[in-house]
């Protein structure tokens, strides 16, 4: 059994409740502009970098498809509702990242959105110096499934990879931790475990909390 020596966030849909917000609002904008955001496409989205994401929508809507126009009132839409209700913080976030903190693992964000928009939801939740190693899509060539942003996460903490804890809710977040040689364990979020994401994944749990509880059984057996 290997000793754990980091652990691995993504951001949104892990930590933050954010992907949910975000289907809603694209599925408004798209039916205003008279198209049809299904909860699939979504899925296929989700744990890539914009640029990514952006020809998946172009190959799947057509080379008319109004994309930066909808991304545009997107944003203006995802922005008004963070700064009405705040950001959405998944169920056993503190918990967990307390003790972690607690327990002095090393502990990284490795999230495919802008290190401006990472920032700035980490600082408005209060968790920004949690994080000894933030990687964000600006830092990387390679979208999730493609282990880039793991593997750069765990050389910033020093950590080998096969000794790192991956925390993901995508099925793209999933399949690069296990391209990583990763510990992955998946926190489900709008993606149910379907056959393969069960195959891949360690452990699949429903909160953060249930993830904090595995650390400390896991970490038993090393006593």
């Amino acid at each position: 059994m290997k000793k754990i020596e980091g652990i691995i966030f993504d951001m949104d849909g892990t930590l933050f409740d954010t992907e949910r917000v975000s289907f809603k609002i694209w599925q408004q904008v798209m039916r205003k502009h008279g198209y049809v955001m299904s909860k699939e496409v979504y899925i296929s989205l989700m744990g890539r970098k914009r640029n990514d994401a952006n020809k998946i929508l172009l190959k799947l809507y057509g080379e008319d498809f109004p994309l930066e126009k909808i991304r545009d009132e997107k944003e203006v839409y995802m922005l008004k509702f963070i700064e009405e209700k705040g950001v959405p913080v998944k169920e056993g976030a503190f918990e967990l990242l307390d003790f972690l903190v607690e327990n002095r693992y090393k502990i990284a964000l490795a999230t495919s959105t802008s290190r401006e928009r990472a920032l700035s939801l980490l600082n408005m939740v209060g968790i920004t110096d949690r994080f000894s190693v933030i990687i964000c899509g600006d830092d990387v060539v390679n979208s999730k499934p493609d282990p880039e942003i793991f593997l750069k996460a765990a050389e910033g903490m020093k950590a080998a990879p096969q000794n790192c804890v991956v925390i993901e809710d995508s099925p793209a977040g999933i399949k690069a931790a296990c391209n990583g040689e990763m510990i992955s364990i998946n926190v489900t979020d709008l993606k149910e475990p379907d056959e393969e994401m069960r195959r891949l994944s360690d452990k699949i749990y429903s909160n953060l909390s249930e993830v904090k509880d595995y650390l400390l059984r896991y970490e038993l057996k090393f006593v």
